[in-house]
């Protein structure tokens, strides 16, 4: 059964929020080789995931939606996949502190998209019973993710100094958190 969390027409466009299914590995799968070509600011900078791969990820976070150890949500613009996020446990003594993660594909950038998806994420996030924090990590020079990040609650704790290598470079990484 599909979960909706979001469902509106926004200037002539259907958007849809919802969490991921077993059949999403393909869509999932093309979203983020397309994005890992462009080399924008996510972890991956032009390695390609497998089908395979992506369905053994897919299956793991499925079973932890169920478990409740992890809140992933997939933006869709006309049924196009055009974002994805989540938030995950970590484990053991540190299992009451969530990983944040974001991306949106390029066209669908700086349209507001990105700011509903933390939206939805963070109240999603609440039904985690265990989560107490939420971090993340960014590029220092992504301002603009770093901007909503603010505007959210989060708070920068921590930076290492060259802790990204992007474009040939060193690029360093600052660590944010927010109290839930």
């Amino acid at each position: 059964m599909e979960h909706i969390v979001f469902n509106e027409t926004i200037n002539g466009e259907e958007i849809v929020v919802r969490y991921p299914k077993s059949g999403d590995a393909g869509v999932m799968c093309e979203y983020i080789n397309t994005l890992s070509k462009e080399k924008t600011y996510i972890m991956m900078q032009g390695e390609q995931m497998t089908i395979t791969d992506e369905e053994k990820y897919l299956k793991g976070q499925l079973e932890k939606i169920g478990k409740k150890e992890t809140v992933q949500l997939l933006l869709f613009v006309d049924g196009k996949i055009a974002g994805v996020t989540a938030i995950d446990l970590k484990n053991r003594i540190k299992s009451h502190i969530g990983v944040f993660g974001i991306s949106l594909a390029k066209e669908y950038r700086g349209k507001g998209l990105g700011k509903l998806l933390m939206k939805l994420v963070l109240d999603e996030a609440k039904k985690l019973s265990k989560l107490k924090i939420v971090t993340l990590e960014v590029f220092a020079e992504n301002e603009k993710a770093q901007n909503m990040y603010k505007s959210f609650g989060f708070v920068q704790y921590g930076m290492l100094p060259g802790g990204n290598l992007y474009k040939g470079k060193m690029v360093d990484d600052i660590q944010m958190y927010k109290n839930v």
